[in-house]
């Protein structure tokens, strides 16, 4: 049943990209992203991009001289990210690759950051996801993630709890095994201009295995 489920959101994603437009499609890197590399808040020389969709930050980051990977389970986000690279003339690599499935991948990196995706997973599959994440990651790496924040409470333009939100406390407790939080910031996720930005926290933390 969990295969059937998973296929069944790849095709629904594979379908949005396809005829749609996600709200996180803003054709460009998230500023909260920028503000970070410029601070050198993002480590090198190898990154991996989670749940990167059509591929702008990843884009962004090997701009700025970084080894970047970026993994999507939607194949249509690949393709997309795939082309812009190849518009931009920069060098990225972009895998269709569930996020539960990133330990499989060869490499390891520096930093890993994921904007958008930890919120949408349940309890379940959050406990898989913080175990892989200490498989792909070097020891003492970073981990830079912007997930939905409950500073704004409910969003009015979606029905109640979704987009699902975290407080520090959800994150703390996700994170409270092998990693090290080092900040919170108070952040911005931004989307295309059908939607309103949404309230995020990006959380910062280093590998402690």
């Amino acid at each position: 049943m969990l295969i059937k489920i998973r296929s069944f959101k790849n095709l629904f994603f594979d379908l949005w990209y396809r005829f749609g437009k996600p709200p996180w499609i803003i054709d460009e890197a998230q500023p909260d992203l920028i503000a970070a590399a410029e601070k050198g808040e993002v480590c090198g020389p190898t990154v991996l991009d989670i749940g990167c969709g059509d591929g702008n930050n990843a884009i962004y980051l090997a701009s700025r001289g970084f080894d970047v990977t970026g993994v999507d389970f939607s194949a249509k986000a690949i393709s997309i990210a795939k082309q812009k690279a190849r518009e931009a003339e920069v060098d990225v690599t972009f895998i269709t690759l569930d996020a539960l499935h990133i330990g499989t991948l060869a490499k390891r990196f520096d930093t890993v950051i994921d904007f958008g995706l930890f919120h949408n997973l349940g309890d379940a599959d959050r406990r898989r996801y913080v175990r892989a994440l200490s498989e792909v990651c070097v020891s003492k790496g970073r981990f830079l993630m912007m997930c939905l924040g409950d500073e704004a409470g409910e969003y009015p333009v979606y029905p109640k709890r979704y987009p699902p939100t975290m407080s520090q406390d959800d994150i703390r407790t996700s994170f409270s095994e092998g990693w090290k939080i080092e900040w919170f910031r108070l952040g911005i996720c931004k989307v295309h201009e059908k939607f309103e930005n949404y309230s995020s926290w990006l959380t910062a933390m280093t590998s402690t295995k």
